[in-house]
């Protein structure tokens, strides 16, 4: 049996994707700042996490691991932040968990995070983080996959970086499964009929102004300039049957029988960033948000609504964690 500990838990993406993979897999340790994540976590789970500030801990006082499973802070390293990487205190988690890494010497490391942390600071950072591993006795394996392409309503790339120490074994031939499914729609996902988050008086005006049912002359309240029009709207979109998506930089309308584009929400929370059907004229309900994340329809949140919705945008998608942990199986057995 495989022992592994998650840092940066979240909510436990890693274990439900661990869990339904081929790995004969125990959690041992799991640590995390966030007190709301720990309430969920802990009424799916049936656990707390082990620690709080990655920072405090102490490498030689918790449990031995044979797997490091992190999906380290990507606001550092995200197009949509700051980009200050390195110079971000959240962007140097990854030294922590090197830190750990040298003391406890896992067989494997398992690592998450947005895709521009491969470009960010033209690939330096990137190159420092595979040297810092290769240099702790490693050997380096990372790949950008989609979730759409196994089974997730939602094109959400992210890079998995995969570490094998290295022994005295002959070298691990270690390979990504790159696609599990064709691209996936958004539409079978759906919960129809489901009006547990309504959209405002004025959220009504707006989809009236952008399904051309009202002019901009018609609205009642004065309209920003990101909001005027639709900034884009995707191929094959049928504006009465589609789905809006509230960014900073306006509005988008993108198709149900396409992926959902990444999913995320603005810090402040609230419905403001929550995705909005048209036809319905309702934002995504929790089921829908579960789904298009690849979480299980009965992961429980005890937890308030826009709480809930905060911990799933920044989640891991299970079904790509329980891929590679079947590839690692493979390269590993």
């Amino acid at each position: 049996m495989i022992k592994y500990a998650e840092f940066c838990t979240g909510i436990g993406g890693f274990s439900i994707g661990i869990e339904k993979s081929k790995l004969d897999a125990e959690l041992v340790y799991s640590n995390e700042l966030n007190d709301s994540c720990e309430k969920t976590f802990e009424s799916n789970f049936g656990r707390k996490f082990n620690s709080r500030d990655v920072f405090s801990i102490e490498p030689h006082k918790i449990p031995d691991f044979d797997m490091m499973c992190a999906g380290f802070p990507c606001q550092p390293f995200s197009q949509a932040g700051k980009n200050l990487g390195f110079e971000d205190d959240r962007g140097t988690v990854f030294f922590k968990l090197m830190e750990i890494v040298k003391v406890k010497k896992p067989k494997i490391l398992f690592f998450e995070n947005v895709p521009n942390l491969v470009r960010h600071d033209k690939g330096r950072t990137y190159r420092v983080i595979q040297k810092s591993i290769e240099d702790a006795g490693y050997s380096f394996f990372s790949q950008i996959l989609d979730s759409t392409y196994f089974g997730v309503p939602q094109s959400r790339p992210r890079v998995y970086i995969v570490c094998f120490r290295n022994d005295n074994k002959a070298e691990i031939d270690f390979k990504f499964t790159e696609k599990k499914t064709a691209k996936t729609p958004l539409r079978n996902y759906l919960k129809l009929g489901d009006y547990s988050i309504p959209i405002t008086a004025k959220w009504q005006e707006y989809v009236d102004l952008y399904t051309n049912k009202k002019s901009e002359n018609d609205i009642t309240f004065p309209l920003p300039k990101t909001r005027k029009k639709l900034e884009r709207i995707a191929n094959n979109c049928d504006l009465n049957d589609c789905v809006f998506q509230i960014r900073s930089s306006g509005i988008r309308a993108y198709s149900l029988d396409e992926p959902f584009p990444t999913f995320a929400v603005s810090n402040s929370g609230g419905g403001a960033m929550i995705p909005v059907l048209s036809k319905e004229r309702r934002h995504f309900n929790l089921i829908e948000m579960r789904r298009i994340m690849g979480f299980p329809d009965d992961f429980d949140f005890p937890v308030s609504r826009t709480d809930s919705i905060k911990q799933l945008a920044n989640a891991v998608c299970p079904p790509v964690i329980k891929s590679v942990c079947d590839d690692i199986k493979v390269a590993v057995p």
